[in-house]
Order: structure tokens, then C-alpha cells, then sequence
């Protein structure tokens, strides 16, 4: 771009000799909240535009400078409610510069960290409308400032990772959160901390890990908490922290790191330990006690994934010396093989009489019966490795009193007719284990219990119901041995049945058991 001349943009005089043409679209990034900041070039094409298309973390201010023959769309959205879709933005900006309109978007941060800017002009472009595009300040990096945070800073952080934390965090933004010289930004996350925090945790990532949120970063209301990975969902909820929020996860984060007295401000060097490696291993590896792993099937329900990693918080909180992590044999990450060979070294050759010490790792199915998963997956990613698997979850009679209470929370009569409704697995085993958790529930429940399965066996859940009620039950309830809601859930609601149960779920006793387990295979 050619150097600009002097400008005195409250008057517009000598502006640069950036053009919209009418037809056309500037795509416009500004600043988060009262930053307002936006370029020169950006401000000259807004004063040319004759359509303002703003979002609602756009540096709106800057409309006040425009005439009032200016027409200004808001399209903000807000978590949940959307005042126009982005397909509708898009068919907005297409529709506006085809009927000859100098058109503006004026985004908030930068239009092409998650502000959708690459999908807008992709839309555009293939309206053949054509679109410039100007950068912007993403408030990844202007809101931890706003707030005294530094993402990069000398001897303490060399990397800067941006996260979307709608969902799951990947395998990339856990090895960030894990590696001290990073500094990890979690956009749009603030509704979605407590799932945040628990999958870190269960990852590996340090519980000291400094964590810092900016609310409203610029504006007046600005406000900033600061606490640890441990600490901060009591610290925001405290605080009642709400969006817009940007919280940032590292070294810098940590209250008073820009003070002078702190020893932040001291650190030289790169910031990293060691070189970065292609899978950040926590510090638990050969630690004692041996690591509990507990590894899942994996769910693409929220809900379930959610079920799942309670579970496993609550674990943790039966055994507070143990480190507790995560792992799936299907859909979610990590693998048990990546978690197993994260968190124990290869068995060595030749046995020692040190063999006998705890292995480092100890893999808990929380699947309920042996199967495939279990002497397959499971079992391959503990053999060759100083890491041993426990057995699953079931049968067990507190699994039957767990089902008993969520038949009776779903208001079952104890006339009702009783089919368990179990996954399936064609190991005759697993089978066989399954029917000894319907005897077990029937002793529990004083009364008969079918067995159905949704897969790999018969009968069928659906099979089980119908022949109950061919047998003259006038109602038939379904006690769901499923852990935690997710692809099955369905299909038993399907089977016919007059109710069905909640799943296991998050239920002290599921976490006891799955203690009982780690401790059986360490000879306790």
C-alpha cells in the first residue's frame, strides 16, 4: 500500500485513495468494544459506503460519523439468539451490492479470526461481487492487553495458540495448554468453562496453570478476574462473569505478572524448558501412585460427553493422590492407545525383580461389560507398555441400585413389567454378564427383569417389550443400562416400552465402582 499523508480523520482530510465502488463490498475489521480502532483505509471506504452491515462487537461508534442517508444494519449475534443468520448476512451483503450499493461489513477484531470473514467473501466472490479486505485487531490479542494481559512475553511465553472453545478442545489446543512457553486464548468460551476446565484437567494440564478473563474488554464495564485452572470456575462464578469475556490460559495470566515486584517481569530466555515435542506428555509419567485412566466408549452427545467427564471428576475426588485422565476406544480423542502410551514407557524385555512395583498406569473400562473394546482396544494399547486394564464396570449389585433409583425417579410402579435395555456385544462373555446384571437388578427389584439388547445379540430391547406385553404386563418399563446418554438413547425410546429410565450417569456409586476396579488391579 503507498505511503499516506498526514490525515486529520475527525475532518477527512487527505484521506487515502482506497475506493468502494458501487456493487461492491469492503470488508472492514475493527476493534473489541470502546477500542474503536480501525485504519485509516478502513474509515475512508466506511465514509464512501451508502449500506453499513455491523456486527454487534464491531467498533459501532464509528456509524456516528456517518451521514444519515446511510443505511445501518445490525446483524450482531449473541450467544443464542442471532438476530440474522449467517447465511442470511451473507445473502444480505450479496443482494445489497447487486442492486448497486456501496456496502461495508464492518466486523468487530479482525475479520479473519473467527469472524466468519473468509466465508462472507467466499459467498461474495462467488455472487461475482467483488470485495476488499481490510485487517483488523482480533480481540484474541486486544482483550488479554485491555486487561493487563501480555500473550507473548520474554523468558515466560513464546507461542500463542487461539482456540474457538465452543465444544471440545482438540489434541492441538490440550498440547498447548499443557506446555508452559504457550499462551492459550479461548474465544467465545466463557458459557462453556466448567467443560473447559474439566477436560484440561483430565488431559494433563497443570491445575496451577494461571487463567485470567477480560469482560467487556475497553468498555467501561470492563472487568478482569484472575485465578488457576483449579480455581477459576469458582472465581468467575463469584465474580458472575458473563460474555463477551476472552480468557486467556498461561504464565501471563497470573495476577500481578506485569507488576514489578513479580518475578514475571524478571524471566528471560526463550520461555520453554525443552524443546516442544510432538505430544506434550504430563508430568505423571512414572509417578506413584499409577495413573487412572478411565476410557469410555466416546459419545458425540454433548450430553454424554458431558455424563462421562463427571464421572471421571468424581473419581478423582474419591482418590485426590491419583491423576485422573480421560480416554475413548471410538469418536472422541484421545485414543487409549495415545493416553496409555502418553502416561507409562514400554515394558521392558527382561523382567526384573523390580517388576512387581506398580505398574505406571492403570486403564478402568467404563463400559460395562467385557466385548470387544475390552479385549481388543484396551488390551493392545497396555500391552508392551508399563501400564495395566482393569475389568469393566459391570456386573455389579450398585450398578442395580443405581438403576433401581432412576426407575423409581422416573416414576415406576412396582407392578410395572422390567426390561433392561443393554448395548450388545457378540462376545458370548459379555452376553453372559449382561444376564447376570438383569438377575442381580431382579433380586434388587424383587420381581422378574428381561434382558434386551440394542445390538450384536437377541433378543432386541424391542423384542423384550413386546413379549412382556404379550405375556399380559399392562405396563412395560425400560431400566437403561446405558453409562451416560448418547447414540443408543434412542433407540430404546423407540423400543415401544411405556417409560424409559435415565441412563447411570454421574452417580457416586459409578465412580466407587470404578475405584474398586483400579484398586483390584493393583492388588488392593
Amino acid at each position: 500500500m503507498p505511503s499516506m499523508p498526514s490525515t486529520d480523520l475527525a475532518h477527512g482530510d487527505a484521506l487515502p485513495t482506497a475506493v468502494l465502488d458501487r456493487g461492491a463490498v469492503a470488508l472492514i475489521g475493527g476493534g473489541p468494544g470502546a477500542l474503536d480502532l480501525i485504519t485509516v483505509r478502513g474509515l475512508s471506504l466506511l465514509r464512501q459506503a451508502d449500506v453499513v452491515i455491523v456486527d454487534r462487537l464491531g467498533p459501532v461508534g464509528l456509524t456516528a460519523l456517518l451521514g444519515p442517508e446511510v443505511e445501518v444494519i445490525d446483524v450482531g449475534k449473541r450467544p443464542g439468539a442471532h438476530t440474522v443468520r449467517q447465511d442470511g448476512i451473507e445473502e444480505l451483503l450479496v443482494r445489497k451490492a447487486h442492486a448497486g450499493h456501496r456496502v461495508a461489513r464492518l466486523k468487530g477484531g479482525d475479520p479473519f479470526v473467527l469472524g466468519r470473514g473468509g466465508e462472507e467473501v467466499l459467498a461474495c466472490r462467488a455472487a461475482g461481487v467483488p470485495v476488499q479486505v481490510v485487517p483488523g485487531v482480533t480481540s484474541a490479542i486486544a482483550g488479554p492487553t485491555a486487561g493487563d494481559v501480555p500473550v507473548t512475553h520474554r523468558g515466560a511465553a513464546v507461542a500463542l495458540h487461539i482456540v474457538n472453545a465452543h465444544g471440545d478442545l482438540g489434541p492441538a489446543d490440550l498440547a498447548a495448554l499443557r506446555d508452559p512457553g504457550t499462551t492459550t486464548v479461548l474465544m467465545m468460551g466463557v458459557e462453556w468453562l466448567p467443560r473447559l476446565v474439566e477436560q484440561s484437567l483430565l488431559n494433563g494440564v497443570d491445575p496451577s496453570t494461571p487463567v485470567a478473563i477480560v469482560q467487556s474488554a475497553t468498555l467501561t464495564d470492563q472487568r478482569v478476574v484472575h485465578g488457576t485452572l483449579a480455581t477459576i470456575e469458582r472465581v468467575a462464578a463469584d465474580a458472575e462473569i458473563s460474555h463477551p469475556a476472552v480468557i486467556t490460559v498461561g504464565r501471563t495470566a497470573a495476577a500481578g505478572f506485569l507488576d514489578p515486584s513479580a518475578s514475571g517481569t524478571a524471566l528471560r530466555g526463550p520461555g520453554r524448558e525443552a524443546p516442544a515435542v510432538e505430544r506434550a506428555r504430563p508430568a505423571a509419567i512414572g509417578a506413584s501412585p499409577p495413573v487412572l485412566i478411565g476410557c469410555a466408549h466416546g459419545t458425540r452427545s454433548r450430553e454424554g460427553r458431558d455424563v462421562v467427564r463427571a464421572i471421571l471428576r468424581r473419581i478423582g475426588e474419591l482418590v485426590p493422590g491419583i491423576p485422573v485422565r480421560e480416554a475413548y476406544v471410538d469418536v472422541q480423542s484421545p485414543d487409549v492407545a495415545d493416553a496409555v502410551a502418553d502416561l507409562s514407557a514400554p515394558a521392558p524385555d527382561v523382567r526384573t525383580r523390580e517388576d512387581d512395583a506398580a505398574p505406571a498406569a492403570v486403564v478402568v473400562p467404563l463400559l460395562l461389560s467385557t466385548g470387544f473394546h475390552v479385549n481388543q482396544d484396551i488390551a493392545a494399547a497396555v500391552t508392551g507398555r508399563d501400564a495395566a486394564a482393569g475389568a469393566p464396570l459391570g456386573p455389579d449389585p450398585r450398578l442395580a441400585e443405581v438403576m433401581a433409583q432412576r426407575l423409581a425417579e422416573a416414576g415406576t410402579h412396582s407392578e410395572d413389567a422390567v426390561v433392561m435395555g443393554v448395548v450388545g456385544t457378540r462376545d458370548p462373555a459379555g452376553q453372559a454378564m449382561a444376564h447376570e446384571m438383569g438377575r442381580v437388578l431382579a433380586r434388587r427389584l424383587g420381581r422378574e427383569v428381561s434382558v434386551g439388547f440394542l445390538a450384536a445379540a437377541s433378543p432386541t430391547v424391542a423384542e423384550a417389550v413386546a413379549s412382556r406385553r404379550a405375556a399380559g404386563a399392562r405396563r412395560v418399563v425400560v431400566a437403561n443400562y446405558l453409562l451416560a446418554p448418547g447414540q443408543f438413547t434412542s433407540q430404546l425410546e423407540d423400543a415401544g416400552a411405556d417409560l424409559v429410565a435415565a441412563a447411570l450417569g454421574d452417580h457416586p456409586l459409578v465412580a466407587e465402582i470404578a475405584v474398586d476396579r483400579y484398586e483390584a488391579t493393583l492388588g488392593a
